[in-house]
């Protein structure tokens, strides 16, 4: 019984140990969502559901708000986007080709 609990405990200890996905890199893992641009890079939309392409509102300043449809992963908005989030409300969610636009 306790070579058992030996075994369990070191394996348990093997996958705390590993590194995080992009640790050893030096990337940073962005969430989902909006993330805002900086140091003059473009913000950029990241739509973490693999299966989806899906309609986001972007609100813009001083231009006008849009709707773009994204599909999985990142998507870089406009230089003076302020916001973005899914718009469920949109033409139902969900749209066919990533990189249409609507009003």
């Amino acid at each position: 019984m306790l070579g058992l609990a030996a075994v369990a405990l070191a394996g348990a200890l093997a996958f705390t140990a590993a590194a995080p996905a992009g640790a050893a890199t030096g990337q940073r893992i962005n969430g989902c969502g909006w993330n805002g641009g900086s140091s003059g890079k473009h913000p950029f939309y990241e739509h973490c559901a693999t299966n989806t392409n899906v309609w986001i509102k972007v609100k813009r300043f001083p231009r006008g708000n849009y709707h773009r449809c994204v599909g999985p992963g990142k998507t870089v908005l406009d230089i003076d986007a302020t916001g973005a989030w899914y718009d469920s409300g949109y033409r139902g969610g969900l749209c066919k080709h990533p990189g249409d636009t609507g009003s």
